[in-house]
């Protein structure tokens, strides 16, 4: 599964995206088969039902039909398969994407798939390991009991599956946030003085990510994403040292010139229709021009 040329006819474009998806349509059937079959079936069921340990009652999950207890075993490997294919799903996302790319930057797509890989695992694992069993014995004593919750196993199976796959999806935002100074899309100094607006949409995105009003799996997952966003803010300042200075080295040519000038107010120059898609560095010599042409007209 290479990765394509940077120049391709806007038709190959769709054949390429066609390709890529059949990829992972032929992975995740292969697995999809191989997890519905009895043997890991079973075993992906006590694996799943294990962080819940006492919180269960003793007749296990019940089914409300003949015909749920079909659905019940295709969702199981259907959610086993989407994590088992992940790798290959990662890959062809940003394989698809990656001759868009200039050519040095093409050289982090390994890189940048072992990544995310790596980091949707371990979300995985945070909240199997240390969010899941936590959780559920909450939302039961919130019965105090005088009810009892029916474990009904699609229900069960909907709530763990939430819960693993969208801790999975929200450590990936390092990779964003690394990616965003990389590009250049967000200055890696906003990001520092922005610190605090960080943390607020943190918290909300948290707060709407989780299938539950549960307090440990907010916080734990809130707490797990500030984590991770200011190492990747970290890493990134190591990383991108000279990409940084540069951004520094412009910001301070930008406001320099910007003082120089008896016009204070941005109304007051002829800037270009397009001013505000413009590079810092595009933006810095139209302003030069617009200010030169202000002092000479004036």
């Amino acid at each position: 599964m290479p990765v394509n040329p940077r120049v391709m006819p806007f038709t190959k474009h769709f054949i390429e995206l066609r390709k890529r998806f059949i990829y992972i349509l032929i992975v995740f059937f292969l697995f999809l088969i191989l997890f519905y079959q009895e043997y890991f079936y079973v075993r992906i069921m006590d694996l799943l039902l294990y962080p819940l340990g006492d919180i269960l009652p003793e007749s296990g999950l019940v089914a409300l039909g003949p015909f749920e207890l079909l659905t019940f075993r295709f969702k199981v490997a259907i959610y086993s398969a989407l994590v088992a294919s992940s790798p290959v799903i990662f890959y062809n996302i940003f394989a698809f994407f990656m001759p868009a790319f200039k050519k040095q930057e093409r050289k982090w797509l390994f890189p940048t798939v072992a990544a995310a890989v790596l980091l949707f695992l371990v979300g995985v694992a945070f909240a199997y390991f240390i969010i899941l069993g936590s959780t559920f014995e909450w939302l039961f004593a919130q019965g105090a009991g005088a009810v009892h919750a029916l474990p009904s196993a699609n229900l069960y199976l909907s709530g763990i599956a939430l819960l693993l796959v969208g801790f999975g999806l929200a450590f990936e935002l390092p990779l964003v946030v690394f990616y965003l100074i990389g590009w250049g899309v967000i200055p890696f100094d906003t990001l520092v003085k922005g610190w605090r607006f960080a943390v607020v949409g943190i918290m909300v995105v948290a707060a709407i990510a989780t299938p539950d009003w549960s307090p440990i799996t907010m916080g734990g997952l809130s707490l797990a994403m500030l984590a991770l966003y200011f190492a990747a803010v970290g890493l990134a300042r190591v990383v991108f040292a000279e990409k940084i200075k540069q951004q520094r080295i412009e910001q301070a040519e930008y406001e320099a010139m910007y003082a120089d000038t008896d016009l204070t107010e941005e109304q007051d120059l002829d800037l270009p229709k397009n001013f505000d898609t413009l590079s810092r560095t595009e933006q810095m010599i139209a302003r030069g021009q617009a200010q030169h042409k202000a002092h000479t007209t004036k």
